[in-house]
């Protein structure tokens, strides 16, 4: 929407079908109505019923739409409302086109389309000729005609079906409202021009033969008691009605009923007072007009990042499951990806949360678009932001959130470029970005002999002077980060806030039932000698895409040569150079031949595959070490496994140890600046960041010299919300020990 224009958005119909957020996939499916809705200055709606269902409800309005609904019914009805009054001239313009009514009554059938995308939907067109056919045999054909209205995305194909002999055929192109308007009975399913027919009077039938299936999937808002008229199953019992319904002196009470709350002020002026609010700048007071958008919770947007599987996208889907969404309107957004391990994670996002799915689209020309980009990847942001730039992100902004204002913008994701750009022209809000490392060691970090992310990371650094919170997963962190990088910020912008975790659901994932427990909701015998009869035991409860998922999880276990005796250690973590999984391989190869009952598990994957490959060959450990990639469930495989252990450089706050403790697992690791955050003395131990090192913490867990001790996950999880509250909100402050050390640098 551009400067100065004002965007009137006028939908199409009262929702009986579930909408938006409502449905499954939702957030997903809804992103270019949702960006609609925000860009627009007013919003139509029929009556108080649909602007709460599906402006409130539905597409989650209340808290971040700037605008107004105008409440003053459907424009489309007016001209079905003339027609109601002199049907003449539209029944001459079926008539012109071959449909001829004469002066029989009209019995309109008009379903709804089918499938589970607009734009691929079922084309069941023998089922709807069948259905018109058997209700006009039923029919005296001087009096009476049955008229079939599709949808118009099914149209061609019905009428390629049809043929020559589509005398019942109302063209795509004559407006439905014109053919309600000539209707004295209405057959329709769960299209919402129903409620269109209702400021009619006449009567409604619902023919519903897929009923159930349908509220099972799609979903409805009304009930079959809530509907205005009859509900059918079957053509036998809608031929009965139809007949019933034709001999029923009108109006239809159960219609007229039914338009007094969803077609109050259908009176065929719903335009001349539209025309009047946005055209005439008329006083609001005067017609029904709803600005009450507002909310009392701390509105919250914040970025995802990439939604690939990694530690930050786990970390940002377990923070939403712990906010406190009676205090906070929490928004989340991330760019739109059709890969199937991207969209799973999609799916994870907490409900409660509004998702925005960006098109990563940019306004302007395309040198204008390269230029910003430049700056995005390589040059940054000069220390005051020129004009260009600021109109160039505005316009994004627009793009995207539309009126939209926050009280709080966080860049969980913290290491692209995108986010911080646009959040440096928002007109409201306290900035907050996340340091999931040592950046400025990520920055200088090599991989396959080239550093992948200097421009793009020193790019996001020059962002720093425009957030208030810079905020490091763990108090260590903190203070590396503040020292690392002090040319981009001052001291007192950095704080820390430790990631929360997902402890039921490691140890529901990890098979051990719900929230730690034992045993899960059933526990049932299955024939442990037929495998057919155990895998049908398993899709009574769950379903085959499940189940081929965790086998496919646990599939490169095989490739273990283990025995009774076997020992397995496990790491997870992506195959990268500051995981630094070259010494782990290293040192399990001098602890393996001491003890040739062990073995590794890598779980993660990465460029370094490759090399990582090569060196387990030229070790000799191709039946004793699996790089077993990136897995959908990787806690099935830490549950099996015996010890964890990590051998990174340099580690954030290392979630893969926090859910290892959670599992009980004994800990090994390498001693980088921020462990001591994770792993305290009773939970495992600290090694040298050598080959040396490595081995030695394995052959001390041989030794049964390595404590473990199971992570209090709920108590953890306490303190971690109450840090994120306060980093964000800027009352929380460093540590004491960084507090320390910014007093000295002052």
């Amino acid at each position: 929407k551009r400067a100065g224009q004002v965007y009137l958005n006028t939908w199409h119909g009262v929702p009986l079908k579930l909408m938006g957020f409502d449905m499954p996939d939702g957030g997903l499916e809804s992103r270019n109505v949702v960006r609609n809705f925000l860009n627009a200055d007013y919003l139509l709606s029929a009556n108080p019923y649909m602007t709460e269902t599906m402006y409130r409800g539905a597409y989650r309005l209340q808290g971040i739409f700037r605008g107004a609904v105008i409440e003053e019914g459907q424009p489309r009805t007016d001209r079905q409302a003339e027609t109601v009054l002199d049907p003449g001239p539209v029944r001459r313009l079926l008539s012109g086109r071959g449909i001829d009514l004469g002066d029989r009554s009209v019995v309109l059938y008009a379903p709804t389309w089918r499938g589970e995308r607009f734009g691929t939907p079922n084309v069941n067109a023998s089922q709807l000729l069948t259905t018109v056919r058997e209700i006009q045999k039923s029919l005296d054909p001087a009096t009476h005609v049955v008229l079939l209205k599709v949808h118009q995305v099914i149209y061609e194909a019905v009428r390629a079906r049809v043929g020559d002999d589509c005398d019942f055929l109302v063209p795509n192109n004559i407006p439905t409202n014109l053919v309600l308007g000539v209707s004295d009975l209405l057959v329709t399913d769960y299209s919402s021009i129903f409620f269109d027919f209702l400021s009619t009077g006449r009567p409604v039938i619902h023919y519903v033969p897929d009923l159930d299936d349908y509220r099972s999937g799609r979903g409805l808002y009304l009930t079959e008691d809530e509907l205005a008229g009859p509900v059918c199953a079957t053509v036998h019992d809608l031929v009965e009605q139809v007949s019933a319904k034709l001999v029923e002196p009108l109006p239809a009470k159960a219609s007229a009923a039914a338009a007094e709350v969803y077609d109050p002020k259908d009176d065929g002026s719903v335009c001349a007072r539209v025309v009047d609010l946005v055209f005439g700048g008329a006083d609001e007071s005067r017609y029904a007009v709803r600005r009450d958008f507002t909310s009392d919770r701390q509105t919250l947007l914040v970025y995802l990042g990439s939604m690939k599987s990694q530690g930050i996208t786990t970390s940002a889907l377990n923070l939403l499951r712990h906010l406190d969404y009676d205090r906070f309107d929490v928004t989340v957004f991330f760019p739109m990806s059709r890969l199937r391990d991207r969209v799973r994670n999609m799916r994870l996002v907490d409900p409660r949360a509004r998702a925005v799915v960006r098109v990563p689209v940019f306004n302007g020309t395309r040198r204008r678009v390269r230029e910003e980009t430049d700056n995005l990847m390589k040059r940054g942001l000069p220390e005051q932001l020129d004009a260009r730039h600021t109109a160039f992100w505005r316009d994004e902004w627009q793009r995207v959130f539309g009126h939209a204002q926050f009280d709080h913008l966080l860049d969980f994701s913290g290491y692209g470029c995108y986010t911080p750009f646009l959040y440096s022209v928002a007109e409201t809000g306290q900035r907050s970005i996340w340091l999931h490392n040592d950046m400025y060691a990520d920055m200088q970090r090599e991989t396959v002999g080239e550093k992948h992310l200097e421009d793009r990371l020193t790019a996001v650094f020059s962002t720093y002077r425009h957030f208030d919170h810079l905020v490091s997963v763990s108090p260590e962190l903190e203070r590396v980060n503040r020292a690392g990088l002090a040319a981009y910020a001052s001291p007192e912008r950095f704080t820390h806030a430790i990631n929360t975790m997902d402890g039921e659901r490691v140890q529901q994932m990890a098979g051990h039932g719900h929230g730690g427990s034992a045993a899960g909701p059933h526990t049932e015998p299955f024939d442990t000698g037929n495998v057919a009869a155990a895998v049908g035991a398993l899709l009574e409860h769950f379903t085959p895409h499940q189940v081929i998922r965790e086998a496919r999880s646990r599939q490169r276990l095989a490739d273990l040569d283990t025995g009774s005796d076997s020992v397995v250690f496990v790491s997870v973590g992506r195959l990268s150079p500051e995981k630094n999984h070259a010494r782990l391989i290293k040192a399990f190869a001098r602890v393996h031949e001491e003890h040739p009952h062990v073995r590794l598990v890598v779980l993660g994957g990465g460029k370094l595959e490759e090399s990582l490959e090569a060196l387990i060959v030229e070790l000799g450990l191709e039946s004793h070490v699996v790089l077993a990639g990136q897995v959908d469930n990787p806690y099935a495989i830490m549950a099996r496994s015996d010890c964890f252990v990590l051998s990174s450089d340099y580690e954030g706050q290392p979630m893969v140890i926090l859910e290892a403790r959670t599992l009980g697992l004994p800990i090994v690791t390498t001693a980088f600046s921020s462990v001591g955050d994770s792993v305290p003395a009773d939970a495992g131990m600290v090694v040298p960041q050598t080959v040396k090192g490595v081995a030695s913490g394995m052959r001390a867990f041989l030794g049964g010299r390595v404590p473990s001790s199971f992570l209090d996950y709920h108590g953890y999880n306490e303190a971690a919300i109450e840090q994120f509250y306060a980093a964000i909100s800027g009352g929380g402050g460093p540590s004491q020990a960084v507090q320390q050390d910014v007093d000295h640098a002052r």
